[in-house]
C-alpha cells in the first residue's frame, strides 16, 4: 500500500524552506467522518481483451477498491454519496488515456498497453467520479483538474516526477499538476484544509475565487505570484 502521507511533500517543502513552519505531521486530515462505502467495482470490454489488457484491469479494479475510501475522505462532505457501482470499460480509443463517464470510467487499451505501469491516471479519472460537481462555473475547471492531480502525485505516487513548472509561462488556471503543486504548497504553508474546503465549495456549486481570499486572508492572484517565487 502507498503511503497516504508522504515523504515527497516533506522533501518538497523543505526546498521551498517552509517546513520548519507547519510539521509534516500537521498535515494529516481529521478523518472522523463517517465510513464512506467503496461502489462495487465491475469490469467491462469493448471487444475481446488482450491477457495483459485482462491483468491490468484486474490490477486498476484492486487500486480503485484500496483507494477509494482514502480518497473520499480527504474531499467528501457529509451529503457525499457515492455510487452503489463503478464500471471500468476498457476500449480501443487513442483520442485520451481515460475519461469519467456516467457509469464510471471509461480507459483506452492502447494507451495501458502502451503505458503498462500508468495507474496514476486511473487514480485521477477515479477522483473526478469522487467529485461529482454540478453546477460548477467553466472557469473553475482548472480547479477541479488540479485538485484531481493533487490527489495523484502527491498522495498516491509521490515517487513520480512532476512537470517542472515555468515561472515565466505557468497560471494556476493551468490545471493538472501545476495546480497540484499550487495547492500543495497552500496545504503546508497557509491552511491544511484548504484542499477540502475547496471541494466543499465546488460540490456546493458555490465555488467563486474569493474563497481563497476567505479562507486564507489572501487574494488568489497575490497567492500564486508568492508560490512562484519558491518554484523560480
Amino acid at each position: 500500500m502507498r503511503t497516504f502521507l508522504h515523504a515527497g511533500i516533506a522533501a518538497w517543502v523543505s526546498v521551498s524552506c517552509v517546513a520548519a513552519e507547519k510539521p509534516l505531521a500537521a498535515l494529516r486530515l481529521p478523518l472522523n467522518i463517517a465510513a464512506i462505502a467503496t461502489p462495487d467495482v465491475k469490469l467491462a470490454f469493448e471487444g475481446t481483451p488482450t491477457p495483459e489488457v485482462l491483468a491490468w484491469a484486474d490490477e486498476a479494479a484492486k487500486q480503485v477498491r484500496e483507494w477509494w475510501p482514502q480518497v473520499a475522505r480527504l474531499l467528501a462532505t457529509e451529503n457525499f454519496k457515492p455510487p452503489a457501482t463503478l464500471t471500468l470499460l476498457f476500449k480501443p480509443m487513442s483520442k485520451a488515456p481515460a475519461f469519467r463517464n456516467a457509469d464510471g470510467l471509461t480507459i483506452s487499451t492502447e494507451w495501458i498497453t502502451k503505458h503498462p505501469d500508468d495507474f496514476g491516471m486511473i487514480i485521477h479519472e477515479m477522483t473526478h467520479a469522487i467529485q461529482d460537481y454540478h453546477g460548477v462555473p467553466r472557469d473553475a475547471g482548472w480547479l477541479t483538474e488540479g485538485i484531481a492531480d493533487y490527489i495523484r502525485y502527491w498522495h498516491y505516487e509521490p515517487e513520480m516526477p512532476h512537470r517542472r513548472i515555468d515561472p515565466a509561462k505557468a497560471s494556476y488556471r493551468d490545471g493538472y499538476s501545476t495546480t497540484g503543486s499550487f495547492l500543495a504548497w497552500l496545504i503546508v504553508k497557509y491552511d491544511r484544509r484548504i484542499v477540502r474546503q475547496l471541494d466543499a465549495s465546488l460540490r456546493a456549486g458555490k465555488y467563486t475565487n474569493v474563497i481563497f481570499e476567505e479562507i486564507i486572508g489572501k487574494a488568489l492572484d497575490p497567492l500564486w505570484a508568492e508560490f512562484l517565487t519558491t518554484v523560480r
